[in-house]
Formats: structure tokens, sequence, C-alpha cells
């Protein structure tokens, strides 16, 4: 009898060591397949697995107007964006059309649901400035484009929506209007696109920004919104998705789909 009782129990341990080891394969695996995100205070999400050669911190104040592009990367894809500059600095010169075409652009003219219910085509991607042209004056600058969804570059589908906080029209009116209330400060401003390993599309981009006096001393910038927080050298710092809700992005190549009907 107790021998048997002994293969019983051998017998017991094993299944349950069985059901055990298929238990931790079963919720390790949906872990595994979860989508990784980073949570950063301020309500902000960095996205893991993505990356940049480019540091956050402020350029070194020297008291005049300073606009530095970082080389394109061996994909030739722009990486890194960087002004610093007072109201008055702001260019002057008429802007004209865009023709040059960043690593990875496809456009496509996709239905999205309009407010009444129904649908519209509009385009869906532009060939977005890292640093507005509001501030850099530049038009086809290879190292300051990428391509983004005019809903996540203008705030809309078709025509811009500055309320739309997920969106760099948001911020780049507001720091506009910043530089316009505070004429004797420098406003720096980094715009830097975060990608995941080779591919050709920007999955979020990093605004970073701040105040500087003429002495050089940091000034707090908070335009609202709820997706700020704070970054190095007392600049702060937002990540914003490069996405439209009425398709599907394939950032590896820069095609889409879309994911509204007529």
């Amino acid at each position: 009898m107790a021998k048997r009782r002994k293969k019983s129990q051998k017998s017991l341990i094993s299944a349950l060591i069985v059901l055990l080891a298929l238990l931790i394969g079963f919720f390790g695996t949906q872990f595994i397949n979860q989508p990784k995100t980073a949570v950063l205070s301020g309500g902000s999400y960095l996205q893991a697995g993505l990356s940049t050669a480019a540091k956050q911190t402020p350029l070194t104040f020297e008291n005049k107007r300073q606009l530095v592009l970082a080389a394109q990367d061996s994909l030739g894809r722009a990486v890194d964006a960087h002004i610093q500059l007072k109201n008055d600095q702001e260019p002057k010169l008429k802007r004209v059309a865009l023709d040059y075409n960043p690593v990875g652009w496809h456009n496509y003219n996709f239905y999205y649901q309009t407010t009444g219910g129904g649908t519209a085509k509009a385009w869906l991607m532009s060939r977005g400035h890292l640093v507005g042209y509001q501030f850099s004056g530049l038009n086809n600058e290879g190292r300051n484009l990428v391509p983004e969804t005019a809903w996540f570059n203008s705030g809309n589908y078709s025509g811009m929506d500055d309320s739309n906080n997920q969106s760099m029209l948001y911020y780049e009116n507001r720091l506009d209007s910043w530089l316009a209330n505070h004429p004797n400060y420098y406003l720096d401003y980094q715009v830097t696109p975060l990608y995941k390993g080779n591919e050709l599309l920007p999955r979020q981009i990093r605004l970073a920004y701040v105040g500087i006096d003429s002495k050089g001393n940091k000034l707090q910038i908070r335009l609202g919104g709820g997706r700020e927080s704070s970054g190095n050298d007392g600049a702060t710092i937002v990540y914003l998705d490069n996405k439209s809700p009425n398709a599907n992005l394939n950032y590896a190549t820069g095609t889409a789909v879309n994911t509204v009907n007529k």
C-alpha cells in the first residue's frame, strides 16, 4: 500500500508540474506579445524600442539666433533639428511649396469620418517640418523633413486644427505666441524623430523647449494639453505619435491601409 501511495503522489506532482509549465508558458507569451511603453512623468509615453542618436539638451547660449541640423543617417532619415531664436528673428520670407520627398514618402487619398457622421477624402501624409517653418524658414531641406500624417502634423485630416493636443501644430502655434509675448527672451526648441530599428517613418516625435533670458538663465515653458513632462536642463518635453485615426501605417516602408470605408 505504501508503494502505491508513493506512486500516486509522484503522478500528482508530475501532473501539477506540467500544468504549472503550461500556465507559465501561456501567461508569459501574453506579456511578451504586449506592446511595451515607458511611462514618463506628466502622463507622456515613449514606446519601447524607439531610438535616437540625439541627446535632449538645449544649445549652448550665445545670445544670437542658432539653427543646428543633424546630418541624415545612413538610411537617409532626418534625425534632429534644433533652433534658438527671439521673436524678431523669425523668418519673413514667403513660404514655397515643398517637393522634396523624405525617405519613406508615400501618399494616399484616404477616406476619413467627418463630424457629421459621413465620410470625405483627404491626403493622408504631409512632408513634415521638424522645426516648423515659422521658426526655421526652411523649405525643401531634407535634414528637417520627415513623412508625417496630416492629422498629426496639422491637427486635422484636411485643413488645420491647433486645438488638437496630439498634433505638432498645437505646440508650434503656442510656442510662436510665447515668443511674441516674451520679445526679450530666446526660445530653445529641439525636435527629434524617434525610429524603431531601420523603419523609415518615425513612430514618435519628441519636442523639447525652454525659454532663455539675455543672461542665459532658463525659464520653464508650459503650454498645457496634459502631455508635458520635465526634461533635461529645465526643458519641457512632449512625445507625440505619428499616426492617423483613419489609417494603419507600415512604418518600415511608409505604406498605409485605409481603415474607413466610404
